[in-house]
């Protein structure tokens, strides 16, 4: 099976974007990277890190889950924290299973998932990322890397033209990622903050069902009609939507 997945220390689930059939072309390599949480990075991994040319990195995460697992970047990444929604908790204390999250996720957060694509296609300031040259790249992530990270990477995937299939696929790639080590140490950590580990959190959290971006997608065609529309009925314009496609396909 083909995968992205690259070997990065500290890490479970960091992914390249490119390597997509996309409109007029492919997605290139090294541009844009999907995470898990990058407060594990040892030595190795942040030097891997900056091998990869990394300037910006994106954090999805709410502020707790910031504070609590801070990322821990070389010198020279810059962080640009943008939580997607207020409390990553409330959607476990509801109780809610992964497909109605993930639906809920690209319904209700759309606009900050729109402005989460959007900080992709910036381009840098004069002088910033000067250490990695012209072509720098940028990571973005949540905490598995799944589902605030999911949408964002879908939402991206599909406005450059990459086909349903590979964004779905792309999609599920992260449960087989996740399952073993990062499962289970990010479960002890939510019962050592008093959590009772149910089936249904187990689920929630470490699983990427391909019914719950298919539920979603659907969602926003029967709203929206497209990803594009999507993107640009929440925030984005025209002008972003051509820069994103000039910086990640050719």
């Amino acid at each position: 099976m083909t995968t992205r997945l690259l070997p990065v220390e500290g890490t479970y689930n960091f992914r390249d974007l490119g390597g997509y059939e996309a409109d007029g072309g492919a997605t290139r390599t090294g541009v844009f990277f999907r995470s898990d949480a990058l407060h594990g990075l040892s030595d190795r991994g942040r030097q891997q890190v900056t091998d990869l040319r990394v300037h910006r990195v994106i954090d999805l995460r709410d502020d707790d889950e910031q504070r609590l697992a801070p990322d821990a970047l070389p010198a020279a990444s810059a962080l640009i924290p943008h939580p997607i929604f207020p409390s990553a908790r409330e959607h476990i204390r509801r109780r809610l299973g992964v497909v109605e999250v993930t639906e809920l996720l690209y319904s209700r957060y759309a606009s900050t998932i729109t402005a989460a694509v959007a900080l992709l296609a910036e381009e840098e300031p004069a002088g910033e990322g000067e250490a990695f040259g012209i072509a720098s790249a940028t990571v973005f992530h949540c905490t598995a890397g799944k589902d605030r990270t999911g949408a964002v990477a879908a939402l991206t995937l599909l406005a450059v033209g990459v086909s349903r299939e590979d964004v779905v696929a792309d999609y599920a790639e992260s449960e087989r990622h996740l399952a073993g080590a990062w499962l289970d140490g990010y479960l002890e950590t939510l019962r050592g903050r008093g959590r009772e580990i149910t089936d249904d959190l187990r689920q929630l959290v470490g699983t990427t069902p391909v019914a719950a971006i298919e539920a979603a997608l659907a969602g926003i065609e029967r709203e929206y009609g497209s990803a594009r529309d999507y993107l640009l009925a929440n925030g984005m314009d025209e002008a972003t939507l051509e820069r994103l496609n000039v910086r990640l396909v050719g």
